[in-house]
């Protein structure tokens, strides 16, 4: 209304002043007049409407700063005692209880592994294997498995110098004595430790290389070893570890397959030669393995074969032959296996006359000269990603002996 009433007086006011001194000339140019200074009008009154309904701008209000926080003391971290910040450190050990038909019920301890490793450069690596072994009189061996430096010069060239596991056949190497990485209990008799009652020569001084070889998608890869050999003798040490016996050397190649088309297949074998030390005529061993492995996160399927032919000077020889087949399925944590495994050697063999006296004897089977052969059925539990249960039943055949059965359970852990 206020808006109204000031343009009405301004109308009245701006009609009477044109009036009184420049009269128009006619009625029509006044309305033409009257209508301009209507429409100007209308604008501002527009102009004064839109100011009235925006809000003044805000004025900034600077705020005061906050006093800097008072500065707050570290922790204190402990101390870490480091032998070497490239030194890794991976511990295996095993306990369990066993019950067998002609030796007493027990509870054991398996061993204590140490297995460290090192990268000196981007070519050179250093790898020790420490034991603490139970022995048969109860006491606590020290024994050192492995110790090597090796040189990795490209995929088709590492070579590795000092004490190491021999390529003879593929569970020797596939499988270090940390139980926790065997599904089995024990490993194939065949492949026991010769230390703890086995007759291939699973350790060596020496040197040995492994590499690819140039074949496509075949995986073809190749093994040479050069070591002391074997020494056999009552209360003897078979493995030459300071001081060779004689000036020959042991001798071992192999070639084996890893076909990309089917991952996780390899097929391989492998030729030793060596001239033992031992009382009377000399003998030289030859052994030969093949074997055919499949392994992925299900099925485990391991087959192997060993012939070890000893030619004593003078013309005789002595013919020793053992397999063993090993199945596995795993499902989720469970993984239930079955074994069979055969093991033949003649009695008058002249290198195992002169072995320890326990040289044909698995771990817990009387002591004999012969065949030994049966199944082993178990089961494996992986009740934590580095600890597992296992439990299996053996069934040995002794030729001269009788038939042993036997039930042992293992706690295999990493950390």
């Amino acid at each position: 209304m206020l808006a109204c009433f000031i343009l009405s007086l301004c109308l009245a006011g701006r009609v009477q002043a044109q009036q009184s001194s420049n009269p128009p000339a006619n009625q029509g140019e006044v309305n033409q007049q009257l209508l301009r200074r209507l429409r100007e009008l209308e604008d501002e009154v527009k102009q004064l409407k839109a100011q009235a309904a925006t809000p003044p701008a805000p004025v900034p209000v600077t705020a005061a700063p906050l006093p800097a926080p008072a500065p707050v003391a570290e922790p204190e971290m402990p101390t870490v005692n480091e032998v070497a910040p490239r030194l890794h450190l991976n511990v295996f050990g095993d306990v369990g209880a066993q019950v067998f038909d002609h030796i007493p019920d027990t509870f054991e301890f398996g061993s204590l592994d140490l297995f460290m490793t090192a990268r000196l450069s981007d070519k050179v690596s250093t790898l020790g294997e420490v034991l603490f072994i139970a022995q048969s009189d109860n006491s606590i061996g020290l024994d050192i498995e492995r110790l090597l430096l090796k040189y990795r010069q490209s995929d088709y060239l590492t070579a590795s110098f000092g004490r190491y596991h021999t390529w003879v056949g593929y569970y020797n190497t596939a499988f270090n004595k940390g139980e926790f990485l065997e599904t089995t209990v024990d490993r194939p008799f065949v492949y026991d430790f010769d230390d703890s009652g086995g007759v291939l020569p699973m350790q060596d001084v020496g040197v040995n290389a492994t590499g690819k070889i140039p074949s496509g998608k075949m995986g073809l890869n190749y093994v040479v070893e050069v070591g002391n050999g074997r020494a056999y003798g009552l209360n003897v040490e078979p493995a030459q570890n300071n001081q060779d016996a004689n000036n020959s050397k042991a001798i071992n190649g192999g070639l084996f397959v890893r076909p990309d088309k089917i991952s996780g297949l390899q097929i391989g074998f492998s030729v030793r030669h060596d001239n033992l030390t031992v009382p009377g005529p000399a003998v030289a061993e030859t052994i030969a393995t093949v074997h055919g492995v499949f392994i992925n996160s299900k099925y485990e399927i391991l087959d192997e074969g060993i012939l070890v032919r000893h030619n004593q000077s003078g013309g005789l020889i002595f013919n020793t032959g053992a397999f063993y087949t090993q199945l596995s399925r795993a499902f989720r944590s469970f993984r239930p296996y079955f074994r069979y495994q055969y093991f033949n050697a003649p009695g008058g063999d002249p290198a195992y006359i002169y072995a320890n006296a326990n040289t044909y004897a698995p771990p817990n089977v009387t002591t004999f000269i012969g065949r030994l052969n049966g199944p082993s059925a178990g089961i494996r539990y992986d009740f934590t990603e580095h600890s597992a249960l296992k439990l299996q039943y053996d069934r040995y055949s002794l030729r001269g002996l009788a038939t042993e059965n036997g039930l042992t359970s293992q706690l295999a852990f990493t950390f």
